[in-house]
């Protein structure tokens, strides 16, 4: 995706391969943009782009969902 390369470039040098600033980074970009500036960056990426994004979205949404049941699920013991 072109707008990830470019992102890539212009904070290349303020990645130390820490999860946590990639995370700021993107999550800071992203907060700046619109809506259509959003809808945008969809539809300029191709068929694979767009399943792996919706993948990626809907495994992590999965993870935290089954994540919040297991919190608020009682353990029970079974003899």
């Amino acid at each position: 995706m072109r707008f990830i390369d470019e992102v890539y470039k212009l904070y290349k040098g303020h990645f130390n391969g820490d999860e946590e600033d990639i995370t700021a980074i993107v999550v800071g970009i992203l907060a700046e943009q619109s809506r259509d500036d959003l809808l945008d960056l969809v539809e300029e990426m191709d068929e694979e782009e767009l399943f792996h994004m919706l993948a990626t979205y809907m495994i992590e949404v999965m993870k935290r969902k089954v994540a919040m049941d297991d919190e608020q699920s009682p353990t029970t013991m079974m003899h």
